[in-house]
């Protein structure tokens, strides 16, 4: 009996942990920090969930660029509610952000969404 009882409170410990561990997976930065983390004014390397790769640059004063191998576009960005919001012609999105090693991991909907690296 002794023995069971170790084992189960051994099982709730490390289950206890694992919950534990999960949750700050998911955590999200506040998108002010995340803003201060990405507007620095220099490029990002950005991952796009449909594997395109370009650099953003974000710039404190709410501008920025997206520069891809064909082209450069100009973005906005803003903080709404819980998100950092992009904006510009070919792209429109609300993220909330995660830090990675290296990085920023966006989400959209629940679903990982923007990469951003350096």
């Amino acid at each position: 009996m002794k023995t069971q009882l170790r084992l189960s409170t051994a099982a709730f410990k490390i289950l206890i942990s694992a919950s534990a561990a999960a949750a700050q997976q998911l955590a999200y930065l506040p998108p002010q920090k995340a803003a201060v983390i990405l507007a620095d004014g220099a490029p990002w390397s950005a991952d796009s969930p449909s594997g395109r790769s370009f650099k953003l640059t974000l710039n404190k004063d709410g501008t920025g660029s997206v520069r891809a191998t064909l082209f450069t576009q100009s973005v906005t960005w803003s903080v709404k509610g819980d998100a950092l919001c992009l904006s510009g012609t070919m792209m429109s999105k609300c993220l909330r952000f995660q830090q990675i090693p290296g990085g920023l991991q966006g989400w959209q909907d629940g679903q990982p969404d923007l990469k951003v690296t350096r």
